[in-house]
């Protein structure tokens, strides 16, 4: 009898080992996205940008309504651009935002010089005060994980942008679903 519950104990551990052994035999394979097309950068010219008349002051907020859980996803402390229209960031909304391709080469510093930065707050908040009145692209990344319970976490969210016309005084401009770039949003 001792022998048999040795034995019978001898061929689980052996079945267990087997088994184990067996699926470090097979790797997980990473998933293959596709590359993005890239496209030439147009030459910046600083001599495009067109600035209207006066100081803009402007507020907004960046957020997403999620109307199956009643919730609101705010891009709180993420950076906000405003971008100067020009044959430069027109190409960056038209190829990158609603395409989905990257931009070659790396960007003129002028044409960086030329943008307005600011970071929101904890509630999705964001301010520009004494801003030239015009015409700009105002951009944001919105991200968030959601862990579903079969699933694991992914990550959802992306770029949101849209074309602006400042005009001198007080402007509040908000950046929300309607918004999303569909070449860089999931």
């Amino acid at each position: 009898m001792f022998k048999y519950a040795r034995i019978v104990t001898l061929a689980v551990s052996v079945t267990g080992l087997v088994a184990c052994g067996t699926v470090t035999q097979h790797r997980y394979q990473s998933i293959a996205h596709p590359k993005r097309p890239q496209v030439d950068r147009v030459a910046f010219n600083p001599a495009d940008l067109k600035k209207g008349a006066g100081v803009a002051h402007v507020v907004g907020r960046a957020y997403l309504l999620n109307t199956r859980a009643f919730q609101e996803r705010v891009a709180n402390f993420a950076d906000v651009v405003l971008n100067p229209v020009s044959a430069a960031s027109t190409q960056w909304f038209t190829e990158v935002c609603r395409r989905g391709k990257v931009l070659k080469g790396e960007a003129n510093p002028l044409y960086e010089h030329a943008m307005f930065m600011t970071k929101t707050n904890s509630y999705g908040q964001f301010a520009f005060p004494n801003v030239p009145a015009g015409d700009y692209y105002l951009s944001t990344k919105l991200y968030w994980m959601d862990t579903a319970p079969r699933s694991g976490p992914v990550e959802y969210g992306g770029l949101l942008a849209k074309k602006v016309t400042l005009v001198a005084g007080a402007v509040s401009v908000d950046l929300s679903q309607k918004d999303r770039c569909p070449g860089y949003f999931h």
